[in-house]
C-alpha cells in the first residue's frame, strides 16, 4: 500500500523524513503507523511493503530518509535488503525491528550495515528513541552503520539486554 507524501505547500517547517516500512505482518505494520502517526509533523510514510522484493522496489521508486524492516520476511529477508539499499542508496538510514533478540541476531544487522535495532517486544517505547538516534548521529556527520561503542549500543536501543 502506498501513501503519498504530503504536500508542503507555504508551511515553513521543513518537509518531513520520507519513511518507508517492511513487514510481512500486517499487525506490525499498523503498529509501526500509529507509532509515527504521534510525529507524523516531522516523519512521513510514503510507502509500505509486505515482503523483501516489494520492499527493494519501493525504497527504489520513493528514495526513503528512513526504511523501517523486519528481520525476517519473505522473498528478501531483512538483512540482505540491507545490504541492497546501503549499495544502491548509502544516504538511506535502515532500522531493523525483529522479534529475535538474540545477540547474533543483533550482530547480523550490524554487519548488514543497519543503523539501528529495534526489539518488537518493546518497539513501542524504542521505535521513535531509535530513528532520533539515527537522525542525530546523521546531522552530526556520523556516517557508517550503528557499531556497539560508536554512539548507542544495539543494546541501548533495544531497550536492555
Amino acid at each position: 500500500m502506498h501513501h503519498p507524501a504530503p504536500s508542503c505547500g507555504a508551511r515553513s517547517r521543513a518537509i518531513p523524513l520520507t519513511i518507508v516500512v517492511a513487514d510481512d505482518t500486517p499487525d506490525y505494520r499498523q503498529i509501526v503507523r500509529a507509532i509515527l502517526a504521534s510525529v507524523s509533523d516531522t516523519m512521513s510514510i510514503v510507502g509500505e511493503a509486505e515482503n523483501g522484493d516489494e520492499a527493494l522496489a519501493v525504497v527504489r521508486r520513493e528514495r526513503p530518509d528512513i526504511v523501517i524492516t523486519d528481520l525476517m520476511m519473505p522473498l528478501l529477508n531483512g538483512i540482505e535488503l540491507t545490504r541492497r539499499i546501503r549499495q544502491e542508496l548509502p544516504e538511506t538510514r535502515v532500522v531493523l525491528m525483529s522479534n529475535y533478540t538474540e545477540d547474533a541476531y543483533r550482530l547480523m544487522a550490524s554487519d548488514s550495515g543497519a543503523d539501528a535495532f529495534v526489539s518488537k517486544q518493546v518497539i513501542n517505547d524504542m521505535l521513535l528513541p531509535a530513528i532520533r538516534d539515527v537522525i542525530r548521529r546523521r546531522l552530526s556527520g556520523g556516517s557508517g552503520p550503528l557499531l556497539p561503542g560508536r554512539g548507542a549500543s544495539f543494546e541501548d536501543l533495544q531497550g536492555g539486554g
